[in-house]
């Protein structure tokens, strides 16, 4: 179980890796397009629910997707609705055993991925790391299934026998082993089928593993923030309604014997395993409706409860719409004006590792450059390819994919920067070369936003002196190199050397950028005003 466990979170690594280097604006599309209604999620749920005949596993694929910026809370909010009516009604058919599909989807996926195409390979990829997914789970759920022949468990359910609440705790326990509130049920079913349970136990059972499914989900993400934990917190809503409605009435129903849930199964089944199927399909159908009506509110509550991070905010286009509506030419300037949106979030980097946090505040920034990055690069994919674009500006956006480039080479080096800082910082905090070169590469690269921004002659020429060869910038690096290495012995010079080398590249790469910009010629937000009327967010309008 413990091996499961470990492929089960690898997988999930995996999988999330691949899918945002597939994250691009079509495939984004289709996905927008398959859930843009709530009907539509939640068809698309009952099918997730099919495949991997685990709420767990679907909601976990889900949260990948909004990790990878493929979907946000409004779309996943009708599919985990799906998700639990799909899981009633495979109760009803009980349950598909899928181990054959995932070890032909793992070897046939493993075999694209090393010898395929590369331009593929993330397919290859995010398949491997679907089915490694679904592996993780068929081990500990077949680890889990060994339970019931062992003799401790048989006298468990002589105890629980004509105990409605041990029966829930036995159902929520047993879940949280199984990974899946599916199988579990399917147990029961059997159970109940040999006589072993009463009906009124077996449904509160099963009520139990719901909750289970719930724990679960809980602990798996613990490590999740913002829109991820919102996914997973969403899915622990709909089975908290469901106990704070059905577990009462079981109570009422036990106490006064009033016709209620037992009632209405057995009047609707003579079969004992079918009576607790429909029990089942009442727990994952009865908030359908309500969650339906309260989509808009229930967001904004998570969006309270579990605030956006940092990185997810920074993430979003400010000016570039998805999809983009503007015409090619407005379009452009739209990227341009996002493009200083991201070297702000390079910026931002330099704020990170003068954080207590240090690596985890520096990755989550530069994550979030990164997929703001992916949105700036297929926006002017989808420009270059406007047939409409006249020769000048084929030009420009070609300017534009270059100074794209360089920004990526600077999310690499600030990467490698952050750790040598940090790492300094811990082995030698006498040394002030590491907090003086943080400030020297803010400092020039305010003057590149500025450059970025503004294209003012004055500026760039200042920028030019900062970031030549001889120039201040390197210079001073040097000077403050020189200046400890004495100081340092041969492992901490090394670091310290490694640390120069990153600095200048830094200075070299923000050069360049300032040179491109000079080629880009004056800045061409002045044609926007128009655009920005249409837009009716005040901070795209302060921007």
């Amino acid at each position: 179980m413990f091996a499961g466990l470990g492929l089960f979170f690898f997988a999930m690594h995996f999988l999330c890796v691949n899918l945002k280097r597939l994250a691009d604006q079509k495939l984004k599309r289709r996905i927008a397009r398959l859930t843009a209604t709530a009907p539509a999620g939640l068809s698309v749920g009952m099918l997730m629910i099919v495949l991997t005949q685990s709420g767990t596993a679907a909601v976990f694929l889900l949260v990948g997707l909004v990790r990878a910026g493929m979907m946000t809370l409004r779309q996943v909010q009708p599919v985990i609705l799906g998700l639990n009516v799909g899981a009633g009604l495979i109760v009803l058919f009980l349950t598909l055993d899928i181990r054959v599909a995932v070890s032909l989807l793992i070897g046939v996926s493993g075999i694209l991925y090393a010898f395929g195409a590369r331009h593929r390979e993330h397919v290859a990829g995010a398949a491997i790391g679907v089915g490694l997914l679904f592996l993780g789970f068929q081990i500990m759920r077949d680890a889990a299934t060994q339970i019931e022949t062992q003799a401790w468990f048989l006298h468990f359910v002589e105890v629980t026998a004509g105990a409605p609440l041990m029966a829930f705790l036995a159902g929520m326990v047993l879940t949280i082993f199984a990974q899946s509130s599916i199988a579990v049920t399917a147990v029961m079913i059997v159970f109940l089928q040999s006589g072993l349970f009463e009906l009124q136990d077996g449904i509160m059972f099963v009520f139990g593993a719901n909750i289970g499914s719930s724990v679960l989900m809980l602990l798996l993400s613990v490590n999740l923030s913002g829109v991820q934990r919102q996914v997973a917190l969403y899915k622990l809503g709909f089975n908290a309604i469901s106990a704070m409605i059905l577990l009462p009435v079981m109570y009422v129903e036990a106490v006064t014997g009033w016709p209620l849930i037992v009632a209405l199964v057995s009047h609707l089944s003579t079969d004992a395993g079918t009576q607790v199927a429909l029990a089942y399909v009442l727990f994952n159908a009865l908030p359908v409706p309500i969650l339906l009506m309260m989509l808009g509110p229930t967001a904004d509550l998570l969006q309270k409860v579990s605030p956006e991070t940092r990185a997810e905010s920074g993430a979003k286009p400010k000016h570039l719409l998805q999809p983009c509506q503007e015409p090619p030419s407005v379009a452009q300037r739209l990227a341009e004006l996002e493009i200083v949106q991201l070297l702000r979030q390079c910026s931002e980097a330099f704020s990170a590792m003068r954080s207590n946090r240090g690596l985890k505040d520096l990755h989550a920034n530069l994550e979030a450059a990164a997929a703001l990055h992916r949105v700036i690069e297929e926006a002017l994919k989808d420009i270059a390819s406007d047939r409409s674009l006249s020769p000048s500006e084929h030009g420009r956006v070609d300017l534009l994919v270059r100074i794209l480039y360089l920004t990526q080479g600077m999310r690499d080096a600030l990467d490698g920067l952050g750790a040598e800082v940090i790492c300094l910082r811990k082995t030698r905090p006498d040394l002030w070369f590491a907090d003086s070169a943080v400030e020297g590469l803010d400092a020039i690269l305010g003057v590149l936003i500025s450059v970025a921004r503004d294209r003012n002659r004055d500026t760039l020429e200042v920028l030019s002196r900062l970031t030549s060869a001889k120039g201040n910038g390197i210079n001073a690096i040097k000077v403050a190199y020189l200046g400890e290495d004495h100081l340092l012995t041969d492992e901490d010079r090394g670091r310290l050397l490694n640390t120069m080398n990153l600095c200048e590249r830094l200075i070299w790469l923000f050069g360049e950028v300032g040179r491109t910009y000079g080629r880009l010629g004056h800045s061409q937000v002045e044609v926007l005003p128009s655009v920005f009327e249409r837009q009716s967010n005040s901070a795209r309008i302060l921007a």
